[in-house]
């Protein structure tokens, strides 16, 4: 990539000079993996480089030229067999930008799929698992070399959401694909999930009970050993998202929700999705309304099982924000203020837990577990008293559908 050099003869009186250089040798050929189906392969080997920085460039890139876009995944998935293949979602060009600038991959939130009126079922959830899987790709550089601790955390938002659309969709989808989808979805958000525990406790929980200097000075050995563990997680989510199992999920997730398998039986799949869009939300808001009623501030558990009831009611909320629109809205806020009221609790649960499971043989941490743990019952005392109003709240909340 070239840019332009004020004053100097050129171009309109200005020169070019290269901004970052790829040095790459191509060897392709066109394959055709199904019938009527055209891929191309393209294997580059060579460099990266902007200014003095550089990075050895290895990659096989799959073009779809003609035909199923099933074609391109399932030739993924057979390259799998053969190869220890990792996906990468940075292209030639931000990685000469990111070397050029010295900057980071970012972190992305999700963003909106919108279904339109009218959508199918099968064609309602192959846009939705699309535009998910795509929000969790979108934030997989970030959490491999760049703003790894909001990239761990969008990644394990990326799995719950997975999680949360076959949950939606249950009855509709394929239950035995779904199953064996599911298993794999809950192996990776136990192991990003730890991540993301061991940055809330370092960067959030942990310091808000540190109210005076020798709390400071007792707490610091803690927090040394709560880095090394932090440090031990981020390792293992970083191999966990670019192993070849995860490609392997990622391809065969794609192509199972965007098949017409994916749907038990082509009647209900061509069917509208806004006439069952009701019967589903109901299903997920009489969970929400059983944890309510189960809800004990006594047992932290309870609270626990509302809190992922009601998460999961608010990605359903989302991805049906297309269908539903400005209707959705008060429910949506009461459903977030009560999710996010008891996430506050469960950092301080998770505060506990994470506490006396570091100190549980180091006594020499144990003026530390004392500071944390007398911090911590009048904060979650507080804590409990704050999720009162947005319970009720909740519990008063007409459907909107």
């Amino acid at each position: 990539l070239l840019k332009k050099v004020p004053g100097a003869p050129g171009l309109n009186g200005e020169a070019l000079e290269p901004v970052f250089r790829t040095d790459v040798r191509r060897t392709s050929l066109s394959v055709t993996p199904a019938a009527g189906a055209k891929v191309e392969l393209a294997f580059d080997d060579g460099t990266v480089t902007a200014g003095d920085a550089g990075e050895p460039l290895s990659e096989l890139e799959l073009e779809l030229k003609n035909g199923a876009e099933d074609a391109l995944f399932r030739l993924g998935l057979d390259l799998l067999q053969v190869a220890p293949l990792a996906l990468l979602n940075e292209s030639k060009a931000e990685r000469g930008w990111r070397l050029r600038n010295g900057g980071q991959p970012k972190a992305r939130k999700p963003h909106a799929v919108v279904l339109e009126p009218g959508i199918a079922v099968h064609g309602g959830f192959a846009r939705l698992s699309a535009g998910v899987l795509d929000d969790l790709l979108a934030n997989q550089p970030a959490a491999l070399r760049g703003d790894e601790v909001e990239g761990i955390h969008q990644m394990r938002v990326g799995i719950r959401r997975l999680r949360s659309l076959l949950v939606l969709f249950e009855g509709f989808v394929e239950p035995h694909a779904a199953a064996r989808f599911e298993d794999e979805l809950r192996r990776l958000g136990r192991v990003l999930g730890e991540g993301r525990d061991w940055d809330v406790f370092l960067g959030e929980s942990l310091p808000a009970v540190i109210e005076t200097a020798a709390d400071l000075k007792a707490v610091e050995p803690l927090r040394a050993a709560a880095e090394e563990r932090r440090l031990a997680a981020h390792r293992a989510a970083k191999k966990a998202v670019q192993e070849a199992s995860f490609t392997r999920f990622v391809l065969a997730f794609r192509a199972w929700s965007g098949s017409a398998e994916a749907t038990m039986s082509d009647r209900v799949g061509e069917q509208p999705l806004e006439e069952f869009a009701p019967d589903m939300l109901d299903r997920l808001a009489r969970k929400v309304e059983k944890r309510l009623a189960e809800a004990d501030p006594d047992e932290p558990v309870t609270l626990h099982e509302l809190r992922k009831s009601a998460k999961k009611l608010r990605y359903a909320i989302e991805f049906f924000d297309g269908l539903y629109g400005a209707r959705a809205e008060r429910y949506y806020q009461r459903c977030s203020a009560l999710q996010k009221r008891l996430g506050a609790l469960n950092d301080l649960v998770t505060l506990q837990r994470l506490t006396e499971e570091l100190t549980a043989d180091r006594l020499d941490l144990a003026p530390a577990l004392g500071v944390v743990g007398n911090r911590c019952q009048a904060q979650l005392a507080h804590a409990v008293e704050r999720v009162d109003k947005p319970l009720m709240r909740m519990e008063r909340a007409t459907p909107f559908w």
